[in-house]
């Protein structure tokens, strides 16, 4: 009789095998009938001549080539307890096969379960002499099926351990997706989801897994807390199990559901090799915190905004935390920063040193018990269960320096203290909270407050902290620079936060040390990194630039050395000291970076685009005079590449106006052209009634909305909300016309990569801008070149007719 033979009742393991095989992109196509495929069922091997001879009728569920002639073979079965019966008849398969002298079967995988139990999955690996050893990632034993690259750095090594794999991000975000769903369907609300897959987690971590065959709903749960209490218990964080056990549902109709939620969970985690991920130097746990805390409303509402893992990573290699460095959060959130400090620390000590610094040099505080409890767990998988992570209040809490057994460390006191210990502090603090007293500059106070003089902080800061007048234009004046060096500031890349829209900066300061005057800043706008959004994700795409990448080694040699020469790139990195002549002492780099000369690839782009529209806008607002350009002269060729330009600031060439009312709310209906704020159709609202005290702006004036920058020469005459700042010609400038106008409001265009939301185009702040354009050999504007440019533009005439009417 065959070793096996397929049974209704391991439909349900064939259908698991091949589901898996794709998710880790294998081909699983019949290899005897497609070009590249690679798995062969088990009504499909013995179509190899080679399988058959060696196999006769006996065959497993699968047989897997890795390449031309190394082979996997995976046997199934249906029930748990059979495990190792699925591997011994894999075994006596590969051995078959192995005889037959054309083919080296190196690898072998049993699967035992079913749909409603489950499934497991061991891996083993014939070394060179022949003997099975089972497979391990990173030290721990797969549980999952594994993928080419895997299996192929296996046979490169000889060995079956594989030592932090390259992990596939679009996989590990696909499944933590595809687990919110699964708990979604077992009726686990949206704010209890991260503490379950913590306490699932953590119910993993000993020599054995909960007893998924036991069909009781509350023997399952039972028996996972009491695994996640034991592991609390040992590493001393037994006040953390109230936020993170499993609790039933109210209902015992969801107990069925929650038992199967909590089953499919275990098995998508074991077919991510969970175990060996978290052993891993990567922070996979906080892939599925930003996946779970993203559908959480009270996580929005305590204004916690997940800090991305390639961003902490990112800091950490910034700030280079050492073994003797202690590190702080204060507002530590899941851990991210602090996983990534200690991994820093990890590829750079040896074993007794990073014992010594994951006990005596990591401190953290969460305000949200929940979250902290999160914190906790990620720090244990990282071996690091004896952390000092606590949950409370940040400014309730005070580090004081001190030793511990003759190593230097920091202990909680409740008051503040004037022995500081913290060396490095990386945090994020909570965005946009609704009490004026826990603006976010507070928590740099309460970090600097507990740092040793001369150490480094980092922090992540909304952009407006910055920039914005009031109490942050005095802590910046009054708190900042009297008594700690800003060392370098970041632009971090729009997205970054996704899906929480909020501009951020990211901000270097030393302690301790008044910001000297002379001493250059390093300002860098980094708008990239790497990541691309993909049905509602941020995923990694090849091809795509990485500024912070580009930058890290930079940024981390001048925050070590800032008198480190660095070279200027216009609108990207400059070092320049702090302009302490600015009333607003804004400190961001679009005030202190180079702006870009045009090319001319870029001029001509824009003045097409931007004609085009201010033709569309005329037809909206019946204005157009097609009908009157027609039969006129061609198209003229484009001129020249120009090159010599100057910079001019635009309060020296203009006339700088607001516009003369506030809302347009309370208007009539009415004949004048209205233009207000708006990015689109040169800023026009309607048609509106003229408010009492307003007056109407002529055309050829030029429009910026204060909002988003963009810049318009208006044609028609028009009245305007004093969120427009209106430019007009000064006499001494007399020579321009509507091409002219044209082309110098393409040329504010290409500055306004200066303003934001965060940083609005007001008057005052617009009145300092400078702008490229083009000049005589005398230094004196070139409004012949500027003209010849736009009347290249091929539907420029019928603008231009409405300008002359």
């Amino acid at each position: 009789m065959p070793r096996s033979r397929a049974k209704d009742s391991e439909v349900h393991a064939y259908q698991f095998i091949n589901e898996q095989l794709k998710l880790l992109n294998w081909d699983v196509r019949d290899p005897e009938r497609s070009d590249g495929g690679q798995v062969w069922t088990q009504n499909e091997c013995l179509s190899n001549p080679g399988i058959k001879e060696c196999l006769a009728l006996s065959r497993p569920e699968n047989i897997v080539r890795v390449t031309e002639d190394v082979l996997w073979g995976i046997e199934a079965k249906r029930s748990h307890g059979q495990l190792e019966q699925a591997l011994r008849e894999a075994e006596e398969y590969a051995r078959d096969l192995k005889r037959g002298n054309r083919f080296t079967p190196k690898f072998i995988s049993g699967v035992a379960g079913n749909e409603i139990d489950s499934f497991l999955v061991r891996t083993r690996f014939f070394d060179g002499r022949g003997i099975l050893s089972p497979v391990t990632i990173n030290g721990v034993e797969a549980t999952g099926l594994l993928g080419r690259s895997e299996l192929l750095s296996i046979l490169e090594s000889g060995r079956p351990d594989i030592a932090e794999p390259s992990i596939d991000d679009r996989l590990f975000i696909s499944r933590a997706e595809h687990i919110n769903r699964i708990l979604h369907l077992g009726a686990v609300n949206p704010h209890q989801r991260a503490g379950v897959m913590a306490a699932l987690l953590l119910s993993m971590l000993g020599d054995t897994s909960p007893n998924i065959d036991e069909r009781r709903p509350t023997v399952l749960v039972g028996d996972i807390n009491a695994r996640v209490q034991s592991i609390l218990r040992d590493q001393g964080k037994s006040e953390f199990y109230d936020y993170i056990r499993i609790n039933l549902p109210s209902t015992t109709d969801n107990h069925v559901k929650l038992r199967r939620a909590l089953v499919d969970t275990l098995q998508e985690l074991n077919n991510l090799n969970i175990r060996s991920a978290m052993n891993s130097g990567a922070d996979w746990l906080g892939v599925f915190y930003e996946i779970f805390l993203k559908y959480a409303s009270w996580a929005q509402d305590l204004g916690i905004v997940l800090t991305p893992r390639h961003l902490t990573r990112w800091v950490a290699d910034v700030m280079d935390i050492k073994v003797n460095d202690i590190l702080y959060d204060p507002t530590c959130g899941t851990g991210g920063f602090l996983v990534a400090g200690f991994d820093h620390v990890k590829q750079n000590s040896n074993p007794t040193q990073l014992g010594r610094f994951k006990q005596h040099s990591v401190f953290g505080v969460e305000q949200d018990a929940g979250v902290a409890a999160l914190a906790v767990v990620n720090m244990i998988f990282r071996g690091d269960g004896k952390n000092n992570i606590q949950e409370g209040n940040c400014f309730s809490k005070h580090l004081t320096a001190t030793t511990v057994q003759d190593i230097p460390s920091a202990r909680y006191v409740s008051t503040p203290v004037d022995t500081t210990a913290v060396t490095k502090v990386m945090m994020n603090p909570p965005f946009s909270l609704k009490r004026s007293d826990e603006k976010e500059f507070r928590f740099i106070n309460q970090a600097l407050a507990q740092m040793e003089t001369g150490g480094i902080l980092f922090s992540v800061l909304p952009y407006s902290v910055m920039v914005k007048p009031g109490a942050y234009a005095t802590w910046r004046k009054e708190e900042l620079l009297p008594n700690h060096t800003l060392l370098s500031v970041v632009t971090l890349p729009m997205d970054v936060f996704y899906p929480v829209e909020v501009t951020t900066v990211g901000v270097f300061i030393r302690k301790g040390f008044p910001h000297p005057k002379t001493q250059n800043v390093l300002w860098v706008r980094a708008l990239t990194d790497g990541l691309l959004k993909s049905k509602g994700k941020r995923l990694p795409r090849y091809g795509v630039s990485n500024d912070l990448e580009y930058t890290r080694d930079l940024i981390k040699s001048f925050v070590n050395n800032p008198s480190l020469a660095v070279p200027s790139k216009d609108q990207f990195q400059r070092a320049l000291p702090v302009d302490f002549t600015d009333r607003d002492l804004e400190l961001v780099p679009e005030v202190y970076l180079n702006q870009a000369l045009p090319s001319k690839r870029g001029i001509e782009q824009g003045l097409n685009d931007s004609i085009r529209k201010s033709l569309a806008y005329l037809i909206k607002i019946d204005r157009a005079s097609i009908q009157e350009v027609k039969g006129s002269s061609s198209v003229k060729e484009l001129p020249p590449p120009h090159n010599k330009w100057g910079y001019f600031n635009v309060e020296d060439v203009f006339h700088l106006q607001r516009g003369h009312f506030h809302s347009i709310a309370d208007l009539d209906s009415g004949d004048f052209v209205t233009i207000s704020r708006s990015g689109n159709d040169n800023g026009f609202v309607g048609f509106y009634d003229k408010p009492e005290g307003a007056g109407e702006f002529p055309a050829k004036t030029i429009t910026i909305s204060t909002v988003t920058g963009d810049a318009f020469a208006q044609p028609v005459p028009f009245i305007a909300t004093d969120n427009v700042v209106m430019l007009s010609p000064k006499p001494a400038y007399s020579e321009f016309d509507a091409a002219s106008l044209m082309f110098v409001a393409q040329m504010l265009n290409e500055v306004k990569w200066r303003f934001s939301y965060g940083r609005q185009c007001y008057k005052g702040k617009f009145s300092k801008t400078n702008i490229p354009l083009p000049t005589t050999e005398a230094g004196t504007l070139d409004y012949s070149y500027m003209k010849s440019e736009v009347e290249a533009v091929s539907y420029w005439p019928y603008v231009k007719a409405v300008f002359e009417n």
